[in-house]
């Protein structure tokens, strides 16, 4: 590092990144390339010396060590320092953020200091940051922080125009995947403050119940179908909804509560339907019908919970 034919170092005394003392009980031993890294890049920050070498140094030991938070926030006081509100220069440290995100897809630091960054920045742009974003949901469509900084970023821009279509090319690729149903109920919710206008709203029903007709097993879309209503709807399940949620159990609730050998396409289904059943005193037989069943044969493996729902309904 010292040896960088743009940046000397020559003034600065590494500091020691060990004790060094003899008889320690397990003594890391560093190589000599992470021992002047690391010495250097401490030492600079310890003087806290806002330069272009301290950048360089920065980006030196952030290499060696992704998550090293400290060296980030570092890094951040000299943007800030150097640059200001300059974009041109801001959007430089964005090119060398993309890169190093590229690289190293499941680190935390790399989203917080993006965020940093726009904050700073006198012009950011939201298109900008939609192919680094790609890149990586496309890497790994589950991959939390990604996920969670693109929310970020629509707040940030107000801009959710596209969201419900991207989320629908996730789902499409996977209707299990979780992270998009996430990211939809995020959107609507946040979209209109009082809620999605009617017409989309029934577009979302009708999306959410051809996604179930997919694979009647899967959570995801379930809780995102009971999410609306209770979201939007003052989670009231009306007729239609709850026929449909029937054809997934049939037959479920003309069976004697002790000999449940009906097979059912969906135990989600019947989870919705003993939700929807629990709102009203008049249907609280079939809510305790619909829990016991998942206790006993469908869903045991929560037995204590079904339990519980199950005490909770009072006359």
């Amino acid at each position: 590092m010292s040896d960088d034919p743009e940046f000397q170092y020559d003034d600065v005394e590494p500091l020691p990144i060990s004790s060094d003392q003899e008889g320690e009980l397990c003594q890391i031993m560093y190589d000599e390339e992470y021992r002047t890294v690391m010495g250097i890049a401490r030492a600079l920050l310890q003087r806290l010396e806002f330069s272009e070498r301290a950048l360089y140094a920065t980006s030196q030991a952030i290499e060696l060590v992704p998550a090293f938070y400290t060296m980030w926030n570092y890094r951040f006081q000299i943007v800030r320092t150097l640059y200001g509100a300059d974009g041109v220069k801001l959007n430089c440290e964005l090119d060398w953020l993309d890169e190093f995100t590229l690289n190293n897809p499941k680190n935390y630091q790399i989203w917080s200091y993006r965020q940093a960054l726009l904050q700073l920045h006198p012009s950011p742009e939201f298109q900008r940051e939609l192919p680094i974003l790609q890149s990586m949901i496309d890497e790994d469509t589950k991959n939390y922080h990604v996920w969670s900084y693109r929310r970020w970023c629509v707040l940030f821009f107000r801009e959710f125009s596209n969201e419900l279509q991207f989320a629908s090319s996730l789902i499409a690729r996977d209707v299990y995947n979780n992270s998009a149903w996430c990211h939809r109920m995020f959107v609507l919710k946040n979209q209109v403050r009082e809620g999605p206008p009617s017409e989309v709203l029934t577009g979302e029903l009708h999306y959410t119940k051809k996604q179930i007709e997919i694979a009647p097993q899967n959570i995801s879309s379930w809780n995102y179908l009971r999410g609306l209503y209770d979201e939007f709807l003052d989670g009231e399940a009306d007729p239609a909804i709850i026929e449909f949620a029937l054809s997934f159990a049939p037959g479920i609730f003309a069976v004697d509560i002790s000999d449940f050998s009906s097979q059912i396409q969906s135990s989600y289904a019947l989870e919705f339907l003993a939700h929807a059943y629990a709102k009203n005193k008049d249907t609280f037989a079939q809510a305790r019908k619909a829990y016991q069943a998942l206790s006993d044969h469908y869903d045991p493996i929560r037995k204590n919970f079904w339990a519980y729902k199950i005490r909770s309904l009072t006359t």
